[in-house]
């Protein structure tokens, strides 16, 4: 008999509870001692089982993945038992509850961890080979769904990221963004179009400001502006207000509700936690969908010297609240995390992949952001994310955690 998928939800939920409570603990030892070998040696624990559980912890993609990576019981318990001199009573509490319904689990499906695993690897594929909407068609679903409801849309979300040391702070990373939405529909019953931010105003903002292909970053704190460019004729005159609650600026209605382009660029010097200098060692860059969209093509170029010291993370997360940069690691967010495992690449700047992604004239707009930026492109890694029918609502994020 097969696991149904209330039992394969349960039990996904379970593997992301062991994961997110044993990367606390493991994250409490000495950083030497987070590797296998450094594991191994500091609680004299099986060195074959310190690989399956640093496995289960950096190469899982789901809870299921987790209940299958991990050792069994017994060896957990002996983990357990030998951590406990290097953990406070609630950490040793909290992992002691998880085991236990870890064990209980494996009793109510199967007669062995192993038999198990072999259960939900059979009933993965079986739910595989059943019919039905693919995610893609599932999102598109969606999308067609919500823009008939709310009258808007947006064709192509291009967003880009230069991600800097800052030279002012070192708690921070320099960042400079562009983001380009490009095909925007509002119908008359349409919300206003709206570009929302995480950044406070500063006191003085009144406007954003113009941006044309002379302009240069000025390095004076958080600014906006839209770029004259990459957008429609008329969009920085329609500007009408800001919001100091909600962190954005609204246009007025323009161009008959024929389609538009708008396209800003950001200045954000103390928002974004430098993942080495910072106490959580975790920093991470993120894109809210508030409109439903079409496409979206993401890039995030990080500073080589800091790129080497970090591992990188990618989640579609539910919801689009603001999380405070270095509060939160990607394993501390599993109970925001949607099933949606995007495709994060690294791409060489001069592939075809990054020229012609989405018909998207991705070159000449990141070109255009590093001219304004004062950078240099090949002292960057860049991070690719292309998502056909992001989920509307959600956010997608990328973390960068140094260990």
């Amino acid at each position: 008999m097969l696991l149904d998928s209330a039992d394969m939800a349960r039990l996904n939920e379970l593997g992301d509870e062991l994961k997110s409570t044993l990367g606390d603990v493991v994250q409490t030892f000495p950083e030497r001692s987070q590797s296998i070998s450094g594991l191994s040696e500091l609680l004299q624990y099986n060195r074959s089982n310190s690989q399956r559980l640093i496995n289960a912890l950096n190469n899982s993609q789901n809870g299921l993945d987790v209940i299958c990576l991990l050792p069994g019981v017994s060896s957990l318990n002996d983990f357990c038992a030998k951590a406990a001199q290097h953990l406070d009573g609630t950490k040793l509490d909290e992992l002691t509850r998880l085991i236990e319904l870890f064990q209980t689990k494996i009793k109510r499906y199967a007669r062995s961890h192993s038999e198990l695993k072999r259960l939900i690897s059979a009933s993965t594929e079986a739910k595989d080979d059943k019919p039905n909407l693919s995610p893609a068609n599932k999102r598109a679903d969606l999308f067609n769904a919500a823009k008939s409801l709310i009258g808007a849309s947006v064709d192509t979300l291009f967003c880009s990221y230069i991600l800097s040391h800052n030279a002012s702070n070192d708690e921070y990373l320099q960042e400079t963004a562009m983001i380009a939405k490009l095909g925007n529909v509002h119908q008359s019953f349409a919300p206003p179009f709206v570009q929302f931010y995480t950044h406070p105003h500063p006191n003085d903002f009144t406007k954003p400001s113009l941006v044309t292909a002379d302009s240069v970053t000025q390095n004076a704190g958080f600014s906006i502006g839209v770029v004259d460019e990459y957008s429609t004729p008329g969009l920085f005159d329609a500007y009408a207000s800001y919001s100091p609650s909600n962190s954005g600026i609204v246009f007025e209605r323009f161009s008959d509700n024929r389609p538009f382009d708008a396209t800003f660029v950001f200045d954000n010097p103390d928002e974004l936690a430098n993942p080495i200098t910072h106490k959580s060692h975790c920093s991470s860059t993120s894109i809210s969908i508030k409109t439903p969209t079409r496409k979206l093509v993401m890039l995030v170029f990080l500073e080589k010297h800091i790129d080497m010291r970090s591992t990188v993370n990618v989640g579609c997360y539910q919801g689009n609240q603001k999380v405070d940069d270095g509060h939160l690691k990607a394993t501390d967010m599993w109970t925001e995390r949607l099933p949606q495992f995007p495709d994060l690449k690294i791409v060489n700047l001069l592939s075809p992949q990054i020229s012609s992604a989405s018909g998207v004239d991705v070159v000449a707009l990141t070109d255009y952001l590093f001219r304004y930026a004062q950078r240099d492109k090949q002292g960057y890694i860049c991070y690719m994310m292309e998502v056909d029918y992001p989920i509307w609502s959600s956010t997608y994020r990328i973390y960068f955690e140094h260990e």
